[in-house]
């Protein structure tokens, strides 16, 4: 008889010990997607709680990085710098665009894949061809790809994870914002 009640006991105390877990890693998962979707880590931090220090300052860039929810975050520095640098989330698709425009104030861009596993699509848009190729940076290492400006061209995210690359412009002439033209594009756009 004493075996019975602490068999039963035993059966009753696994579904309540079961629950308990499931709602621990519950709340834990809940409290991990409201940390990475906190400000801090979508947007800028807050300087005034940062390390101060006396061999460097901090700069305020707000007005030069943007943040998409479907593509990720784009660092566009001031004018007169060419460089940029950027993440694309999963499925994200950065680009379908050209930089072709009438005073060619650009001659090419060359894009550097940093982190992870790509789609890059490029091709000409005025003729409707293009070519699509992967690109998996574990394998392979960081890519530098250098193309000119009249071609259209696209990143997409085919990995699990955020991607990130960089990419830069060749300038023929002093350029503060090259054009983009993706109207001569959208036969080719890469979703």
């Amino acid at each position: 008889m004493h075996k019975t009640k602490s068999l039963s006991f035993l059966l009753t105390s696994i579904p309540r010990f079961c629950f308990i877990l499931l709602f621990l890693i519950i709340l834990l998962l809940v409290y991990w997607f409201f940390l990475c979707n906190s400000p801090a880590v979508h947007g800028l931090a807050d300087i005034s709680r940062l390390p101060q220090s006396s061999f460097f300052t901090y700069i305020n860039i707000s007005s030069q990085v943007y943040f998409s929810e479907s593509q990720g975050l784009l660092y566009v520095p001031p004018y007169h710098k060419n460089v940029h640098f950027g993440s694309i989330k999963r499925k994200g698709v950065r680009g379908n665009h050209r930089h072709k425009d009438k005073e060619r104030s650009i001659s090419g861009e060359v894009i550097i894949l940093l982190q992870g596993q790509f789609q890059f699509r490029i091709g000409d848009g005025d003729m409707n061809k293009y070519e699509d190729h992967q690109f998996d940076v574990c394998k392979t290492g960081i890519i530098a790809m250098k193309f000119t400006a009249d071609k259209c061209h696209a990143l997409k995210n085919i990995g699990r994870q955020t991607n990130w690359f960089a990419s830069y412009y060749l300038e023929s002439k002093e350029a503060k914002t090259p054009s983009i033209d993706r109207q001569t594009c959208k036969r080719m756009m890469l979703t």
